[in-house]
């Protein structure tokens, strides 16, 4: 069973991580250790890009939680957990290149509650809200994950559209937008953590211009 700390580090990966793998130097202390002709080793890592202090938060906590792990602040806005078991975890749980990450079948299959917070990690990293034009948006290029995404809202009745593809420089992205009247089953079933998305999607839905 896939826990909801785990699934919002899966999905936060998805949005604004990476996984990787380098080959590094072992260090003096290494070898003196566990001496070996083989200088050079493996180094597997995951790391979290993003500059909102309640993700971040979010994040670090989540993985101590679920892996009593310590996340190493790496560079500007770069947080980083190493180790060839959580890459080999997240990236099975579809952690992956910006067009290739997936939803897995561990979170498909899961129960309501990890199926949301999942949804609202991602959406916590990649949305933008629109309150003018009264919208929540993802724009990606992977047109294959925003069709996992898409079937997944419906379980939650709030109808998406997905248009592209858009030129976006070398690259195609595509828009999956939620529109007025399924922005208030978003913020009733999904919402977000994010302060500023939080604050802009209860204009959409309370504000003067309210839906």
């Amino acid at each position: 069973m896939i826990s909801k700390e785990l699934a919002r580090i899966a999905a936060h990966i998805c949005g604004d991580g990476y996984i990787g793998m380098s080959i590094v130097k072992r260090s003096k202390k290494e070898l003196i250790q566990h001496p070996r002709n083989n200088k050079l080793r493996k180094r597997w890592y995951v790391r979290y890009v993003n500059e909102e202090p309640v993700l971040i938060e979010q994040f670090v906590e989540d993985i101590k939680k679920e892996f009593n792990r310590k996340v190493v602040f790496c560079k500007k806005h770069e947080h980083e957990i190493s180790g060839k078991k959580i890459y080999s975890i997240l990236k099975m749980l579809g952690a992956g290149k910006s067009r290739e990450w997936f939803i897995a079948d561990e979170i498909l299959k899961s129960n309501k509650n990890t199926k949301v917070e999942w949804l609202k990690a991602l959406y916590d990293d990649e949305a933008y809200v629109s309150v003018k034009q009264k919208r929540i948006v993802l724009n990606m290029t992977n047109q294959n994950g925003l069709k996992q995404i898409k079937k997944l809202l419906n379980e939650f009745n709030i109808n998406s559209t997905l248009k592209g593809p858009y030129k976006c420089k070398k690259f195609e992205s595509y828009h999956l937008n939620i529109y007025r009247d399924s922005i208030k089953n978003y913020s009733d079933k999904i919402e977000f953590y994010h302060p500023k998305k939080k604050a802009a999607l209860n204009r959409i839905i309370h504000g003067s211009a309210a839906i």
